[in-house]
């Protein structure tokens, strides 16, 4: 497969909800599920209903390629996601900085690299990592603004506060994106320009989410380096949910893994409906196993639609985008 990395720059402030009591929870990167789904929104919009559906059909038998989540880069360091296995770590660094360790959720390129290759992790990669980590925290701001909505029927006020993300100048997110059919290629990097002018994420109606592709390209260097590592394991670089023939397996090869829930409202084009797609759970992350999952587009269907809006069946995607790890 011909692997691709592409960089976004935000033009303005993002907002990427988590799940919260109210609005002001955000985030600052985008996981592979919410991003299909806002690029099938965008072919939705560009090409019609049709075009959509028909790239669902192809993903419901066998994707054309298979896309990682968007993460963090500040400069030229870009972020992934720490792998959740340890056992290369001596027993003293572990000892000594293990709860460092497990609170350091992102590594650069270089010391991913290095982690997977199953090399050692010396006290001089501590110092790194920590240097990496204020530099991944200064990479954007959380902005907090207050909100008032008013009630149609009584034209009460109620105050509410809702969360921005601003990455900040030679920052924003890039993602990983592997062609089985490089006649995608072209038709890829046109739905992320599509989406850019469109907005990613929520609060579109105030600006958020809009972006340009900056860098669009065929992986090189530290990344080349990444995927031709030789395997025994696998490294999750988006969530995955496992396709029905897998399930079975994954008791004695998921080695090391977080279990993610996601719910929320469901969108068609331009509109967000007053409908809620099903609870499912995915493999986070820097999940880690023994051998290479595949995964599915998941059936997220309402079991009913009291409004009778729901013109078409609403998927989740959940096929994994991993990268190998030795040791």
């Amino acid at each position: 497969m011909n692997i691709y990395k592409y960089e976004l720059e935000f033009l303005g402030s993002t907002h990427f909800g988590e799940t919260g009591i109210e609005l002001e929870n955000v985030c600052e990167r985008v996981s592979s599920d919410t991003l299909f789904s806002a690029l099938l929104n965008a072919m939705n919009v560009v090409y019609g209903e049709g075009k959509a559906s028909e790239l669902i059909e192809e993903f419901l038998k066998d994707p054309p390629f298979l896309i990682s989540s968007l993460f963090l880069y500040g400069g030229e360091t870009f972020y992934l996601p720490r792998p959740l296995f340890d056992d290369h770590l001596g027993d003293e660094l572990k000892k000594s900085y293990g709860k460092e360790l497990k609170k350091a959720l992102w590594l650069s390129d270089e010391l991913f690299f290095k982690w997977i290759s199953g090399t050692h992790i010396q006290e001089e990669d501590i110092e790194r990592m920590r240097k990496d980590l204020a530099n991944y925290k200064n990479s954007y701001t959380v902005e907090i603004r207050p909100r008032v909505s008013l009630d149609r029927a009584t034209q009460n006020s109620n105050l509410y506060h809702c969360g921005y993300v601003h990455f900040k100048k030679g920052a924003g997110l890039y993602g990983l994106v592997a062609f089985k059919n490089d006649k995608y290629v072209d038709l890829f990097f046109d739905l992320l320009t599509n989406l850019g002018d469109i907005g990613i994420g929520g609060e579109k109606t105030y600006g958020s989410g809009v972006f340009k592709v900056e860098r669009y390209e065929r992986i090189s260097g530290t990344f080349k380096e990444i995927f031709d590592l030789k395997s025994s394991r696998y490294v999750l670089l988006s969530l995955y949910h496992p396709a029905p023939d897998e399930r079975m397996s994954l008791q004695s090869s998921a080695i090391a893994f977080e279990i993610i829930r996601k719910k929320g409202w469901i969108a068609s084009g331009r509109r967000t409906l007053p409908l809620k797609r099903k609870s499912i759970g995915f493999f986070g992350e820097g999940s880690v196993f023994t051998f290479s999952p595949r995964g599915c587009l998941a059936d997220v269907t309402p079991d009913s639609d009291p409004y009778r809006i729901l013109a078409h069946r609403v998927f989740r995607y959940g096929y994994a985008f991993t990268v190998p790890a030795g040791g």
